[in-house]
């Protein structure tokens, strides 16, 4: 690198250090809303002739690898989970959101899929009252129950068009939301690298079987499609859990409408979908529900949580030496 390049990288990041914070994160999310775009239509691709099945599981091989120094750096953490049952359920529920989710992409228009998937939001207050015992507010519960309208506005459950694809996207917004419900219940006990890490093992265990059933041995072409799906699974993550890190969920909440203009956009110009009437109409009450939702938690005070556990026993003298700092690792999810 020459040091006209060096002088260049430098300024870039003094550059990106003096951005507010919110625009700075912004600026993450809209990266990792346009890398989730690309991601569906090499679903789309992939799924021309692979089951959805496959496509999860050769996936998270795929992102495991890319991870794999991730999980090397938080290795003793990981050794000694603290919450194997959460781990568990989260795993579970996070292969209902994959399956459902990449099942309603490539089988309904991509303004559908990803309106009704923003639904996600209205299952968290749900389930932030019933399962987390949180106080949800009357403006909570109206914001929810707007949402809610706005499914069964995009649903269509009163006419003969009602696709049954549809309610498979719904309930990959419902799994979603289990899964986030999960995180926040083991909150404090594990880092990053751990969940990612046995969220990751469990599909592969779970997910690897059931792909074998129906396997379809992929070309080279379809080999490189899952190859760049890895990629862009991994560094949409990346980018949209640096975000969140970053900004404020108050400031985020509305880029939801972009993510919406984004896979809209995209479905018009390469699947030729139009959004119908019914679409619009529902997604506005989904993603206005959503974006006052997020606005509302962003003001609450935050939940100190419960005191911090005790750290895991360390190797003892003579051990073989373990990485020993904190499982935060990057932001990878």
């Amino acid at each position: 690198m020459s040091i006209l390049d060096h002088d260049r990288l430098s300024g870039l990041r003094v550059g990106w250090r003096a951005l507010p914070p919110n625009l700075a994160a912004s600026i993450l999310i809209m990266g990792s809303f346009g890398t989730f775009t690309v991601m569906s239509i090499l679903v789309r691709v992939a799924a021309e002739r692979l089951p959805v099945i496959e496509i999860i599981f050769l996936r998270q091989i795929i992102a495991m690898l890319l991870l794999s120094p991730v999980f090397f750096r938080t290795r003793y953490a990981i050794t000694h989970a603290r919450n194997a049952k959460l781990h568990i359920a989260r795993g579970v529920t996070g292969i209902g959101a994959m399956s459902c989710g990449l099942t309603a992409v490539v089988h309904i228009p991509f303004a559908d899929a990803t309106a009704i998937q923003l639904a996600e939001v209205i299952f968290i207050t749900i389930f932030a009252a019933l399962i987390l015992k949180e106080k949800v507010g009357r403006k909570r519960w109206s914001a929810t129950g707007v949402g809610f309208a706005g499914v069964m506005v995009m649903l269509g459950p009163f006419s003969a068009g009602l696709d049954p694809y549809a309610l498979i996207a719904l309930a990959g917004a419902f799994f979603g939301a289990a899964t986030v419900t999960t995180l926040r219940m083991g909150a404090g006990s594990d880092g990053t690298g751990t969940v990612i890490f046995y969220q990751g093992l469990i599909v592969l265990v779970i997910v690897g079987p059931l792909a074998g059933l129906s396997w379809v041995t992929p070309t080279w072409r379809e080999g490189l499609v899952l190859l760049g799906m890895g990629l862009v699974f991994v560094t949409g993550q990346w980018l949209f859990t640096m975000a969140l890190r970053l900004g404020e969920a108050s400031a985020l909440a509305p880029l939801n409408y972009v993510r919406l203009v984004m896979m809209s956009v995209v479905g018009y110009l390469y699947y030729a979908e139009v959004p119908s009437v019914q679409t619009a109409l529902g997604a506005v009450l989904i993603v206005g529900s959503a974006t006052y939702t997020i606005r509302e938690n962003a003001r609450r005070k935050p939940d100190p949580g419960p005191p911090p556990l005790p750290s895991p026993p360390r190797p003892q003298a003579g051990a073989a030496p373990q990485d020993r700092r904190s499982d935060d690792g990057p932001s990878l999810p």
